[in-house]
């Protein structure tokens, strides 16, 4: 099996101006020590993303783009590694606007094209406007688009994903299950990767147990539940997924 890329998740905690914040300080150590220990264990890369601002809002605050930024600033400074942003639930806006401060290398955007429905509403693709915002602010990140995201329903097939993927200027495409931690369906990761030419990471999950197996059908995996023990990533458990995908 050829070298794939493993890219770890620091789901950080709630930020401000989220319900559930608490300590800003706190907010920096953890989102430092995860970064660190995704480095140690040898991943390609690490994406910060606002897992605990739930519930979400599909546009977020200055107040979340400012924090995101400063942690994003701060984890630049700490490892070396690659660096992705996500703003949940789909602020692509934001995380292009975060990825052009702190020069980050790619965004992750749950809806890039096509419509769904989630908890937070309506989830509207809207690919032509964020490209050419992106061209507007000459932020180099690459773009990596969930098809069929988890925690939503679709309104398109996988097939028409795919058909559409290039169209959407998206980079990579990221294939998930339906809720988070939850593994992929082959036959779908199958097809994917069989109906574009792009590069496909399995985005949910992945753990020590199926990686060989799902890493046979796609180019890289993204990890972030399975790398966790008692809340914090595990530099160990990191490395389990490392010596699978660099075998």
């Amino acid at each position: 099996m050829e070298e794939k890329v493993v890219i770890g998740v620091v789901h950080l905690p709630p930020l401000p101006g989220s319900p559930e914040h608490a300590d800003w300080d706190a907010v920096i150590e953890r989102a430092l020590q995860d970064a660190r220990a995704i480095e140690r264990g040898g991943a390609d890369a690490l994406i910060l993303e606002n897992y605990g601002d739930r519930p979400f809002l599909k546009e977020v605050g200055k107040e979340t783009v400012a924090a995101m930024t400063a942690l994003a600033c701060e984890v630049r400074r700490e490892v070396s590694i690659g660096l992705g942003i996500n703003v949940l639930r789909n602020d692509a806006f934001a995380a292009i606007a975060i990825a052009k401060a702190v020069k980050a290398d790619f965004v992750r955007v749950n809806q890039l094209y096509f419509t769904s429905i989630a908890p937070e509403g309506v989830l509207e693709g809207k690919a032509g406007e964020l490209m050419r915002y992106k061209r507007f602010i000459d932020c180099r990140a690459m773009v990596f688009a969930d098809i069929a995201v988890k925690h939503a329903v679709h309104l398109a097939s996988i097939e028409e994903y795919c058909i559409n993927a290039e169209r959407s200027l998206a980079d990579a495409l990221i294939v998930t299950g339906v809720a988070t931690g939850k593994q992929i369906k082959l036959d779908d990761l199958k097809n994917v990767k069989r109906l574009v030419k792009m590069p496909v990471l399995a985005g949910s999950g992945v753990n020590a147990e199926n990686a060989a197996e799902i890493l046979k059908w796609c180019d890289g995996v993204i990890v972030g539940t399975y790398i966790k023990r008692g809340g914090s990533v595990d530099a160990e458990r990191v490395r389990r997924i490392v010596r699978i995908a660099k075998r």
